[in-house]
């Protein structure tokens, strides 16, 4: 039995309502829409009705694919819509109800909101899960320092600590167990450095410690005492057993006169790779 299309006094009520109506019979032959549909589409409701939804042009067979929230691009170049999509099955069996609702300006907000929300963690100083400064404000801390080398010759080293294994441990023990060690490891690298230090994290896998007057050989020093504190830090997890150990290797460098910080950071990354590759 072929099903009948809309009924005429729902098909003037509902044409030109605010939500884009399609309706689908059995076999999934279009046959009917309203001009709000039709408009999301860019195409006439001629073009649409009579037609099978696995036989259209592949832009159109986005109106029945998942996911639910979906984007129509504006053939004439235009922004396109986004349209959140909601399945009503009729009562006998004999097709589809389809309800698209014009989204697109609470996507706007929602990619604004995220823009913002990046905008925002690289204006702040300091690195979400560990407290310390992030990436910004640490080379806001090692020019005036480099700066200040410059001028008067002060020793200044920095060290670069690689966690190795930190992606490899989040992928198996989730990430909120590593950033709970994590902190662990910078509230301990916070006790070992004197008041004149700075450290921060300078990316997910690096952390930067600047030591202004300190020769390169008090670094190994340094770097001994924190492995030591590494095995000794608490692993456990909040379900029983224990993280694996953090994998670190480190990197230093001694302020050169003619140095600026792209070419203390460079050296600082070479005595890493040249003491991982040894490892």
């Amino acid at each position: 039995m072929a099903t009948t299309p809309m009924i005429p006094q729902l098909d003037k009520v509902l044409s030109s309502a605010p939500l884009g109506i399609l309706q689908l019979d059995a076999n999934g032959t279009i046959v009917w829409a309203n001009e709000t549909l039709a408009g999301y589409t860019g195409r006439g409701i001629d073009e649409l009705v009579g037609h099978n939804a696995e036989d259209i042009d592949e832009e159109l067979r986005r109106l029945f694919e998942t996911p639910d929230t979906i984007f129509l691009p504006d053939g004439e170049g235009g922004p396109g819509y986004w349209l959140m999509r909601n399945r009503q099955a009729l009562h006998d069996n004999s097709g589809y109800l389809y309800y698209y609702m014009n989204v697109s300006l609470l996507q706007d907000l929602a990619l604004e909101r995220e823009e913002l929300r990046e905008q925002l963690r690289e204006l702040m100083a300091i690195d979400e899960v560990t407290g310390l400064p992030n990436r910004r404000a640490l080379f806001q801390k090692l020019e005036p320092e480099v700066s200040r080398s410059r001028r008067y010759n002060n020793p200044l080293c920095i060290i670069l600590m690689h966690l190795r294994n930190r992606a490899q441990l989040a992928a198996e023990y989730g990430e909120a167990a590593v950033n709970r060690m994590l902190l662990s490891i910078a509230q301990m690298l916070n006790d070992q450095m004197r008041w004149a230090d700075s450290i921060g994290r300078l990316d997910e896998d690096h952390i930067l410690m600047i030591l202004p007057e300190t020769a390169i050989e008090v670094t190994d020093q340094l770097i001994g005492k924190i492995e030591s504190r590494l095995e000794n830090l608490d692993r456990s997890l909040e379900q029983g057993g224990e993280l694996p150990p953090m994998k670190v290797a480190f990197g230093s460098a001694q302020w050169r006169k003619g140095d600026d910080v792209a070419l203390l950071m460079e050296r600082a990354r070479e005595s890493l790779a040249a003491r991982s590759d040894a490892a």
